[in-house]
């Protein structure tokens, strides 16, 4: 492991993320609240949070859901989703960081992005390959085979709830995970097979904390794959990553982009 970066010394930090990416076949990302929180959507924990201010939400949603999900989607359709956390999410736009990360996409870099967003911010930058670790607020999906739609792609009937599946007749509800609710297999299993793959790591506005989105890193670690970690604020990944650059992502990751397409033009 490399000695811990100096944080002082910004550009030589993104001049080695840029470099280790470059060399990058196969790069995966997993982002965090900090890439949404730099688009105006509030967060969960900590200064500003919606928890912190109005408490936890409680953590059986997903029993209460499956103990009467007509009731919950008849609140559903009645009630909206006009929460200020929604508001939030629905009025947000992708920020520079987004887009960065989609060109690295398109530059053939990134392969895989793990986001532990729900707001649709990656997809609307141009990302393709993703997988939403806990649900997507604009979607829906099957409980039984796991299909998932866009919300406005599923035509819901009032007068019949829950809406069903029409491929396995399985329930359907919000793509969203809720307290309670296992991830889907299909994303876990796809988390693990990108992660396996990896040659290289990028961490973006995560904590760090909050499982199992907080393992790919460290499994990628235990393999010997370069970590890079883009953060405001230090996290665990921080004395553990190679490389270390303190800062919004929506300053930092251009500037990843640009210093790699100096070292692509090379």
């Amino acid at each position: 492991m490399s000695e811990q970066p100096n944080f002082s010394d910004l550009g030589n930090q993104i001049d080695l993320a840029a470099k280790l990416l470059a060399r990058s076949t196969h790069t995966v990302v997993l982002a965090g609240a900090g890439m949404s929180k730099e688009s105006g959507i509030r967060t969960f924990r900590g200064e500003g949070g919606l928890w912190t201010e109005h408490g936890e939400p409680p953590m059986n949603q997903f029993d209460s859901f499956t103990s009467d999900p007509h009731a919950w989607w008849e609140r559903r359709l009645n009630e909206g989703r006009n929460d200020g956390f929604g508001r939030s999410i629905d009025g947000a736009q992708p920020n520079p960081g987004h887009f960065a990360l989609a060109e690295l996409e398109r530059l053939g870099i990134v392969s895989h992005l793990i986001t532990q967003n729900i707001d649709d911010l990656h997809r609307l930058a141009g990302q393709n390959s993703i997988t939403e670790i806990h649900g997507n607020r604009h979607w829906l999906r099957c409980l039984d085979c796991e299909l998932r739609w866009p919300r406005t792609q599923f035509v819901i009937d009032a007068t019949e709830l829950p809406p069903i599946c029409s491929e396995c007749g399985g329930l359907v509800k919000s793509d969203t995970v809720m307290f309670g609710e296992p991830i889907p297999a299909t994303a876990l299993r796809r988390c693990h097979e990108e992660t396996a793959l990896a040659d290289c790591f990028l961490t973006i506005g995560t904590s760090a904390l909050v499982y199992p989105a907080a393992q790919y890193p460290a499994n990628a670690l235990s393999r010997g794959v370069p970590l890079i970690d883009i953060n405001p604020e230090p996290t665990p990944l921080t004395s553990v990553a190679n490389v270390v650059i303190a800062g919004p992502s929506g300053k930092i990751l251009p500037a990843v982009v640009n210093q790699i397409h100096n070292e692509l033009d090379h």
